[in-house]
């Protein structure tokens, strides 16, 4: 690991319902303040630790200083070469029946990780998407 400081992007979606349905917010956050070392795909945060009190976010993916996408279907905190066929995470194929082996990302987030996407789950009092639209 670096002596360099770690700092998280943080992509925050609106979800499916609430306030911020179809939004999306990027901020930037240090790893003194929170730390994501460990967390997996799926897990729950608390907003109040990141600074959104009485929020809950989940983390739905992200990627590495490389640009490898995070995987759910793949354990632990690795980089691994998968044979994928079907669209989905890393992979859009162009043709009917393609597979391609592509490089991509762990479950995990680790020290290496630089964008990590969370979803909000219940909104808090404060506004955290704003509208443009006055």
């Amino acid at each position: 690991m670096s002596s360099e400081k770690i700092v998280y992007k943080l992509n925050i979606s609106g979800g499916n319902k609430g306030s911020g349905k179809g939004m999306s917010k990027l901020i930037e956050i240090d790893e003194k303040k929170f730390r994501f070392e460990g967390m997996k795909i799926g897990e729950i945060i608390k907003g109040g630790l990141i600074g959104f009190p009485n929020y809950e976010f989940e983390i739905t993916g992200g990627s590495d200083s490389s640009g490898f996408p995070m995987r759910k279907d793949v354990h632990g905190p690795v980089k691994k070469r998968i044979l994928v066929s079907k669209r989905g995470i890393g992979y859009k194929p162009t043709r009917k029946g393609s597979k391609k082996r592509k490089t991509v990302r762990g479950n995990e987030v680790t020290f290496d990780m630089t964008l990590i996407n969370l979803k909000v789950l219940k909104y808090g009092e404060a506004a955290l998407f704003k509208k443009d639209k006055e």
